[in-house]
């Protein structure tokens, strides 16, 4: 595993649902010693949440005393169509009507733009905070919530790791080895590995043991 080009242990961990016991072990350690920095990340996003909140409160307060007063169009709530259904927006020939309002806009650009940019302003902010509140809420999650915690997660995947149908994706290189006594693990985590002795001979159909009998470069395993 040591020398192994591809299914290296990290970090980075970048594996998902394809990976060794040994680089779980590993990823198992590195979460481990990071989680208790979490309640301190959700403070820090609360916090965060809090002082964008007044920004977007002083920025709201000026825009609502200009001429005309600006509001800002940001929705948190999710679009989702009506009792009538939806069907796509026909458009129709709007070229000369399209082309009048561009030069119209074309001479007030700047007091038009002036007015996009506030709007945008408060926007921004309002999404920013959140997006800021969602981050405090997901740490505070994989902290403390005991169905979908860091540590009910790893749980689960524990119990995969005992499951034969997963044995090829959730590979038990320290114990589930081929042929017995050696360090060979049966199956390979990582697509650019050479294929294992197992696999080769279930490719080829030879007898347990033999290894190879056919060239592997020319079979999709």
């Amino acid at each position: 595993m040591a020398n192994n080009t591809y299914g290296y242990t990290g970090p980075p961990f970048n594996f998902l649902g394809h990976f060794c016991q040994t680089q779980w072990t590993a990823f198992q350690s590195y979460v481990n010693s990071i989680s208790p920095n979490l309640p301190a990340i959700q403070q820090h996003h609360q916090i965060r949440a809090a002082q964008l909140r007044k920004t977007a409160g002083v920025l709201e307060k000026f825009y609502a005393a200009e001429a005309p007063a600006l509001a800002p169009t940001f929705n948190k709530q999710v679009w989702k169509p009506g009792p009538q259904g939806h069907f796509s927006y026909p458009f129709r020939m709007d070229h000369l009507p399209m082309v009048a309002m561009s030069q119209i806009k074309a001479y007030l650009k700047e007091q038009l733009q002036r007015q996009d940019e506030g709007v945008f302003s408060m926007n921004q902010l309002r999404n920013l905070i959140e997006k800021t509140e969602d981050k405090a809420e997901i740490a505070n999650i994989a902290a403390t919530d005991p169905t979908r915690d860091i540590a009910s997660l790893i749980a689960q995947i524990n119990g995969y790791f005992g499951l034969p149908e997963y044995e090829a994706v959730l590979v038990n290189d320290t114990g589930n080895v081929y042929p017995s006594g050696t360090t060979q693990p049966r199956f390979r985590w990582h697509q650019l590995q050479p294929p294992t002795q197992w696999e080769i001979e279930q490719t080829s159909m030879a007898a347990a043991g033999t290894g190879p009998t056919i060239d592997t470069s020319e079979v999709g395993t």
